[in-house]
Formats: structure tokens, C-alpha cells, sequence
């Protein structure tokens, strides 16, 4: 398997810890989100890594050289959502892991060989506005994401596409972009426009195993909560209802 890992955002509402770094190098119990996913891919097995960088990408100059690592820059970070991204490498989606770059993962959670099938890896979510709702059948494969409140089980940021389905994704990538009111979009809107073409399933992350954090109050709510934790932390703290918190995709 190979990794892309989105990584071009600027991470606004974590200001002032990226006034001088892009968000996926800001350090949350000690380690930088971007490090701790390197680490867990080369755990896993997973090269080469394509990391897509856009705002802030000098901080990630003491990466420069590592052989399992290429850097792509997205010079429209700051005026096109990750769409854009991912169209700058759509020709590398097959046999992928796909991660937001501000998606903290406990240990273990990226899996060391290639899923049966193209995956959304999905975590609950309560009391939820504005989230990616995934709706599935009941052979667990994804029909339909809504965008919806309350409770269910949401898209996390992690995801695994075979060669088939990433040859198709890079397609559709690739037409629609070369239309137009495209800019705002998340590249997660690809995939859920072929639902009908593609066959992906959902593969549910324990609660406590995944969080992103996109405010400074996350930040602190997190660790603390991992000072305050009475027996042993979970590697990623608390579950996805601990923090009031978006999913947003960079």
C-alpha cells in the first residue's frame, strides 16, 4: 500500500500555534499530528508516503530527503478546499491509504495490509451538526452519506481505495474539476457521487481511538483529559463525544 496524506491547511482557529507552521505540525500531547501519522504508516508498512503540502510547507524541511516520502505543494491552499489537492495526485489513488492530515489515530487503527474492499473508516459521533453521515446497508456497504445532526457514525478523515476504485476516482476528479463551482468542494464528494459505480464500506474505529482537533479549546480539552485519566490513556484520548469538534478536510 501506499499513503496520501492531505496537509496543505492552515489551521485558523488553532492561531497563534500556526502563525510560523501548517496545522498537521502542531504538537498535541507532545507529538505533531504529522509525525505521529508517519510513524504509524512506516509501523504499518505503508510506502511511499505523498504528503501534499500548501500553507506554511518550508516547516517541513527537516522531512526533505527521507526516501518513503515525496511533497507535492498545492499553491492554492488558500483559495481552493482539497478537492485540489487530491486532483494534484489523483494518479497515485489504488491500493491507498488516504488520511486528513489533522486526524489523530491511536496505534494500530491503519491497517498493515491492504482492507477486501475500498473503506471509509467511520466513528461515532452524538449530539452532531453539520457532520457525514454514513448510511449503509446491511452488508456494511456505504449507499449513501448524508449531511446531518444527531448521532450516528461519521467519516473520520482515514480511508482505503483498491486500484479499481482509485482509477475511477481519479477520473471523475480529473472531469470535474475542469468544470466549474467545484473550488469549495472536499474531495469526499467524489467518491460519494459514484456510490452507484463503486462498492466501499464502512469499517467502524473504536471510541477512543481516533480525534481531530481544529480549536485551541479541543486542544487543551484533549489533554487534559489525558493528564486527568486516572488508569491508562487510550493512544488517541478520549472518543469523537468528548469534543464538540467539525470534521473539517485540509
Amino acid at each position: 500500500m501506499n499513503a496520501i496524506i492531505l496537509a496543505a491547511g492552515m489551521g485558523t482557529r488553532l492561531r497563534p500555534l500556526t502563525d510560523d507552521r501548517p496545522k498537521v505540525l502542531v504538537e498535541v500531547a507532545g507529538e505533531s499530528f504529522f509525525a505521529r501519522q508517519i510513524r504509524q504508516l512506516r509501523s504499518a508498512g505503508v510506502a511511499p508516503i505523498t504528503v501534499i503540502t500548501g500553507y506554511r510547507a518550508e516547516a517541513f524541511r527537516r522531512w526533505a530527503g527521507e526516501a518513503d516520502i515525496e511533497f507535492v505543494h498545492n499553491d492554492h491552499f488558500d483559495d481552493r478546499n482539497n478537492i485540489w489537492s487530491m486532483r494534484l495526485v489523483g494518479d497515485r489513488l489504488g491500493d491507498t491509504i488516504v488520511l486528513d492530515g489533522d486526524l489523530r489515530l491511536a496505534d494500530g487503527v491503519i491497517p498493515a495490509a491492504p482492507p477486501a474492499q475500498s473503506s471509509w473508516y467511520v466513528g461515532w459521533r452524538d449530539s452532531m451538526q453539520g457532520e457525514w453521515v454514513v448510511r449503509c446497508d446491511e452488508s456494511g456497504r456505504v449507499h449513501r452519506i448524508d449531511v446531518a445532526g444527531g448521532s450516528g457514525w461519521i467519516l473520520t478523515g482515514l480511508s482505503y481505495w483498491n486500484a479499481e476504485d482509485g482509477a475511477l476516482i481519479a477520473r471523475r476528479l480529473s472531469e470535474r474539476v475542469s468544470g466549474t463551482g467545484w473550488e469549495g468542494l472536499y474531495w469526499d464528494e467524489i467518491p460519494r457521487s459514484a456510490l452507484d459505480l463503486i462498492t466501499v464500506h464502512a469499517v467502524h474505529i473504536p471510541d477512543g481511538s481516533w480525534v481531530e482537533i481544529d480549536s485551541l479549546e479541543d486542544k487543551a480539552t484533549f489533554e487534559r483529559s489525558l493528564a486527568d485519566s486516572s488508569g491508562a490513556p487510550s493512544a488517541a484520548g478520549p472518543g469523537p463525544s468528548a469534543l464538540d469538534r467539525g470534521t473539517g478536510r485540509t
